[in-house]
């Protein structure tokens, strides 16, 4: 199972699978379950002039603390509880113990959705950690990384996975690099990158898994269970 230790998290946008993910704002809870939902207003007049960010349909007031039923219509982005498949779902995310908690599954699972570009991310400072986290910018256009990825199975890929601080990185100086062997797969998202360079750094063990992988001609989503002790 995965762990979930905040009362915040935060809802991110990208315009595409291959731009920026732009963190645009926060849904809080307090500790009487109240539920509160603003933007960034900074990061989204950065995603605005990037790329062409507008604003997400229920919340048009860029500078307004939203805190009206706020997990309601959040909540509508996750799987119908009454759906057949709804617990290999709770298992695919490791999310089986908080089926309860709306604001946990929206955290642990991302809620995203095939209409729109949004997607919820938990920080998981808690430790030890384990939670789900899929690769960013997967290098599709690596004829090697594909063509073995396609033919070799879930723990054969495993094997081959690493990690790999990139301090120098220009967008983001606490970058992850996720290698296939020797050949840069990804990076880790944003949010989850720094909380995994944080703890490489002070030589925590840092375990990778492969929770799943989506491939149809090419590679849709590789999806990892990382353990932090």
């Amino acid at each position: 199972m995965c762990t979930f230790d905040t009362d915040k998290i935060y809802l991110t946008w990208r315009k595409d699978v291959d731009k920026r993910r732009h963190i645009v704002g926060i849904l809080n809870r307090t500790q009487d379950n109240n539920y509160s939902f603003m933007y960034s207003e900074k990061n989204v007049i950065n995603a605005v002039d990037e790329d062409g960010f507008t604003y997400y349909p229920a919340f048009n007031e860029i500078d307004k603390v939203y805190d009206e039923n706020v997990l309601e219509v959040f909540k509508r982005r996750l799987l119908n509880p009454q759906r057949r498949d709804y617990d290999d779902f709770l298992n695919y995310w490791g999310a089986g113990q908080y089926k309860d908690d709306t604001f946990a599954l929206l955290g642990l699972t991302g809620a995203k959705l095939l209409t729109d570009n949004f997607e919820f991310i938990a920080p998981h400072c808690e430790y030890p950690a384990k939670f789900n986290t899929d690769v960013s910018w997967l290098n599709i256009g690596s004829d090697y990384i594909v063509n073995s990825i396609r033919a070799l199975s879930n723990d054969e890929v495993e094997s081959k996975i690493s990690l790999e601080l990139e301090p120098d990185n220009l967008f983001d100086m606490k970058a992850v690099k996720v290698l296939f062997e020797d050949e840069r797969l990804g990076y880790i998202k944003s949010i989850h990158c720094e909380n995994i360079y944080n703890a490489i750094s002070v030589d925590r063990n840092v375990n990778v898994k492969i929770a799943n992988i989506i491939k149809n001609g090419t590679i849709k989503e590789v999806l990892l269970r990382i353990n932090i002790d």
